[in-house]
């Protein structure tokens, strides 16, 4: 890994750390039922905790817009990360926010500036390895998605079995049977045999990426979600309708592999 690669990966992994630290912490004051004294709105310790994950993953969806090969040298590629924790922004940091909300973002951002800000070169020969995710770029995303659309029949919002009717060689199965029978574990390892090594996960809104196959989950995220890669020769479509939809020689081995597929095919 070079010095740049290092440096970017180490910021990839102080985000998620961070994220998943504040996400606990604001687990626990759900579970305490902790709210305001009129009972209704957030405690102040509530706004002074969840805008801080929401602001450590728009930096990491920032820095995973970089690619690390593009950084240049070291100097180079912290300059990027550093204005990629700046500027980072999506719908949950943006204006209005109270003033709880706002100095915690800002601490958030200045903690994340010294952290890279303090990495050496020393610091960095110890860096592992994550596991690869790429931020698509808007012009990949048009093009993907005008070759999934094409290719499966995909509508301007849903997809079968929630709009239209299906392309030959696509079902749509109960998502909880579906998820019982096919753990991601489970479903990658056909995707594995196929020597997929990447996957392209792409959303109804917001970022979407090419990411590791071993990061492949399609569950519904609160946005649809499709996942295909290569010529599109395989899909996966997860609704809000607790669906999901296989198609491909995917489909053609999972119903193999699961002689009661069609007692949970989706009625609705």
């Amino acid at each position: 890994m070079t010095p740049a690669a290092a440096l970017h990966t180490a910021a990839r992994r102080y985000c998620m750390d961070r994220h998943a630290f504040w996400g606990d912490r604001y687990s626990e004051i759900v579970r305490r039922g902790d709210r305001a004294p009129n009972g209704y709105d957030y405690s102040p310790e509530a706004l002074d905790t969840f805008p801080r994950y929401h602001v450590l993953n728009a930096v990491l969806v920032e820095i995973e817009r970089l690619v690390p090969a593009d950084l240049g040298n070291l100097d180079a590629a912290r300059e990027l990360i550093l204005l990629a924790g700046e500027v980072a922004d999506d719908l949950f940091t943006r204006p209005p926010k109270g003033a709880i909300e706002r100095r915690a973002m800002a601490e958030e951002r200045a903690a994340f500036r010294a952290h890279v800000a303090g990495l050496t070169a020393a610091d960095l020969t110890a860096v592992e390895p994550l596991l690869y995710r790429r931020v698509l770029t808007e012009a990949e995303s048009q093009s993907l998605w005008v070759r999934l659309r094409d290719r499966w029949c995909i509508g301007a919002c849903y997809w079968y079995p929630l709009d239209g009717d299906p392309p030959p060689g696509v079902e749509a199965f109960d998502a909880a049977a579906f998820d019982l029978a096919f753990p991601p574990d489970r479903l990658r390892r056909h995707l594995v045999a196929r020597g997929i090594g990447r996957v392209w996960a792409l959303h109804e809104f917001g970022p979407e990426f090419e990411i590791a196959v071993e990061q492949f989950e399609p569950y519904y995220a609160f946005v649809e979600g499709y996942w295909s890669s290569g010529n599109l020769d395989w899909i996966v479509y997860a609704s809000h309708e607790s669906s999901v939809t296989v198609g491909g020689w995917l489909l053609d081995e999972l119903r193999t592999a699961w002689p009661a597929h069609r007692d949970h095919v989706w009625r609705g």
